[in-house]
């Protein structure tokens, strides 16, 4: 139609004039401003059906109806057409009504530095620069440190800061445990280098098997050369490839192919998509949209404007959903790229594999969305709730005993309130010998320091979590009734079978075995503030320990102090590498003459 249909009437049998063509249509607002556009195979009776007054009419929809003043449609020859036409306009007008699945930006990348003469690889979470190389997303920071822990296996590329690179003198531990090939001190040529760059780029876009034939033909002509050492570099690379593909392939898989799964929340629809390039996973994508108007042909929609805004798509799409036109949608796509696309709704064996994968991965992401939306303060109340407490939770505070074959033990306490970590609060108390290496015995030496000395009843928690069982909370308790120190409950967490965290199970004085669901938000709480305390005891334990070594060995040589001290850790690291310098790397340190250089050196071998 030329000029917009004014809806004065929206009853239903007043719109009996509309075409029953294909074509797309567009609800227009006072001032002609797009609110909403969709497609029909029949345009009359789509249009209809927002009229009707049914129960299951969503608010959205109500909404739009009373928002709408003017109808505009387009009359197009084929359901392909007006499918094609409603992505083109949604994306050029982006009406208020429309779904636009957003991607989350909250998942990690692999960052390749490649504007810089020796690019690094990096975990990275952020803006993204167009001058550098970016793979992903991960679902998780552990899939990034994995992967880049396989990057660095076959292909040495280096992950330290630039400002680290730039200033080293000798190759770091990474070089010496075979996981970089040191640039920083030209250990290697800047064109190997790069070459080995471009080649770990090729298996994170997927190309693992091209990599192969590679590597084959690469061992084959060293080795016809008698560059037996580089043909064994190549052996190596092919052996560790290959045992990264066998615990990381999605067996059977000779094509690329995504997955895509649906989740419904309430309000909130979540679309994963996990792609598989080369025989593996490269990358999960996840996607959400709030307050959806129509949910019939919502996966039609998402896939048509996903697949005509990417580059590329692979030859099989499975969807874990019903379409409503999977024909149309095949036509869609297999023209806009220019090959067969193949669209699945049914799965064959293999495929089930990769589908539970990808609606795991989407399930990770609405749990994360789940807690960022129940905040700490509505968490601290329901934790109330589930350990039956008469008072509300103000402060919980968390001990962990960490201590290497019960040497230079400590302990470390962290604090959490209603908004999460309090560091202030944190603190580290060194376990005397009597009871180092006895978990209960330290426990009870912490308690009793941490509470026999209370200034201020504010400070004093409402809940304690000890990483342990019912005897530590046992021992706690003792010694709290001993201060008459009341109004705190206790709690204990135990790591499950096999360390699982689904499997850890939380302990109340009374012995019983508290019954949380797997998962919940209260138990992830509880796990993340365990974790936190481990995570801060050990590193202050292995930070003692190294001290505790340094200084054994440091301390006593002839004009080494504290400043000079300082100077060849910084320098070299580490006590160990410090031991394994020789004379000439040791004079390359600031303040160390040939004649300090000679006495440690003497006194170290």
């Amino acid at each position: 139609m030329e000029s917009p249909l004014k809806l004065s009437n929206k009853r239903t049998k007043y719109l009996d004039f509309l075409p029953t063509n294909p074509g797309i249509y567009r609800f227009l607002g006072s001032k002609k401003e797009v609110l909403y556009i969709g497609k029909a195979k029949d345009l009359r009776k789509r249009i209809k059906s927002y009229y009707a007054k049914t129960k299951s009419q969503s608010q959205k929809v109500r909404r739009l109806n009373s928002e709408s003043v003017f109808l505009e449609i387009t009359i197009t020859s084929s359901e392909l057409e007006a499918l094609l036409l409603e992505q083109h306009l949604i994306k050029e007008e982006k009406p208020k009504y429309n779904v636009q699945f957003k991607d989350d930006k909250g998942y990690p990348w692999i960052k390749v530095s490649t504007k810089n003469s020796y690019p690094s690889a990096t975990s990275f979470l952020g803006s993204r620069d167009s001058k550098d190389q970016y793979f992903g997303p991960f679902p998780s920071s552990f899939a990034v440190k994995n992967t880049l822990q396989i990057i660095q296996k076959v292909f040495k590329v280096r992950d330290c800061k630039d400002s680290f690179f730039k200033n080293r003198k000798r190759p770091c531990l990474q070089h010496e445990i075979g996981r970089c090939s040191a640039p920083c001190v030209n250990e290697i040529s800047r064109r190997d280098y790069l070459k080995d760059v471009y080649q770990a780029m090729d298996l994170l876009n997927g190309k693992g098997n091209d990599l192969l034939e590679i590597f084959y033909l690469e061992m084959d002509s060293h080795s016809s050369n008698k560059s037996y050492e580089k043909a064994a570099d190549y052996r190596n690379k092919i052996s560790s490839l290959r045992e990264i593909q066998r615990d990381q392939s999605i067996a059977g898989y000779s094509t690329d192919r995504d997955a895509i799964s649906i989740s419904l929340s309430r309000k909130i629809i979540k679309i994963g998509v996990t792609s598989v390039r080369g025989g593996w996973i490269v990358s999960h994508k996840n996607f959400s949209e709030k307050n959806v108007l129509l949910k019939e042909g919502l996966l039609d929609s998402f896939l048509a404007s996903y697949y005509t805004s990417e580059a590329t798509c692979p030859n099989t799409i499975l969807v874990a959903g019903e379409l409503n036109d999977r024909n149309t949608l095949e036509i869609v796509l297999s023209e806009f790229h220019k090959k067969k696309i193949n669209i699945r709704t049914r799965f064959r064996n293999k495929d089930i594999g990769l589908m539970k994968i990808c609606q795991s991965n989407t399930d990770l992401y609405i749990k994360r969305k789940k807690r960022s939306i129940k905040n700490l303060e509505d968490l601290f109340i329901s934790l109330k709730e589930k350990l039956s407490l008469d008072e509300d939770i103000n402060l919980i505070e968390s001990y962990d005993i960490s201590h290497l074959s019960g040497k230079n033990a400590l302990a470390g306490q962290v604090t959490y309130n209603s908004r999460g970590k309090v560091k202030d609060l944190y603190k580290i108390y060194n376990i005397s010998s009597k009871n180092s290496g006895n978990d209960i015995g330290s426990m009870q030496e912490v308690i009793e320091r941490r509470f026999s000395k209370i200034k201020s009843p504010n400070i004093i928690p409402s809940l304690i979590l000890i990483d342990g069982g019912h005897v530590h909370l046992k021992a706690v308790r003792k010694v709290l009734d001993r201060l008459k120190i009341e109004g705190i409950n206790l709690i204990a967490i135990s790591k499950g079978a096999r360390r699982k965290g689904e499997m850890d199970t939380v302990h109340n004085e009374q012995g019983k075995k508290l019954n949380f669901q797997k998962k919940s938000s209260e138990l992830l709480l509880l796990q993340e503030i365990r974790d936190e305390t481990h995570r801060f005891s050990i590193s202050k334990q292995r930070r003692k320990e190294s001290k505790g070594v340094a200084k054994s060995s440091l301390d006593s040589i002839e004009l080494v102090g504290a400043e000079r001290k300082k100077a060849l850790l910084r320098f070299f690291g580490s006590l160990d590498q410090i031991e394994k310098a020789s004379l000439k790397d040791l004079m390359k340190v600031r303040g160390v003459g040939k004649r300090t250089a000679d006495i440690i050196f003497r006194n170290l071998h």
